[in-house]
């Protein structure tokens, strides 16, 4: 299993129902698949740095999550075919190996 997190820009006029039940949704196909979410973090209702999609505002969502990498396919795909979902940006957590040298 590896690390990932997702940073999700959404659009700004869903209400907490919707938004909630978005999240909900890609969690599922996450544990779906043996994975398991480390941490969520809203971030709430920001300016974007530019418009998008005709949006000058987004809620940020950050998911650290620990999934197998066959997975991340089809949860880039359920993304891209969400239409309350602007952007998205996926990347992989490395941790670093940490040496004890012996002076």
């Amino acid at each position: 299993m590896r690390s990932y997190e997702i940073m999700l820009a959404i659009n700004p006029q869903l209400e907490d129902k919707e938004l909630d039940s978005l999240l909900d949704k890609l969690k599922k196909l996450i544990t779906d698949a043996k994975g398991e979410i480390t941490k969520t973090n809203k971030w709430g209702k920001r300016k974007l740095a530019y418009e998008i999609k005709d949006f000058t505002e987004a809620i940020y969502v950050v998911l650290n999550f620990n999934v197998d990498e066959k997975i991340i396919a089809e949860l880039e795909r359920v993304i891209k075919l969400e239409e309350r979902v602007i952007r998205y940006l996926l990347t992989l957590q490395y941790k670093e190996k940490i040496q004890n040298k012996d002076s």
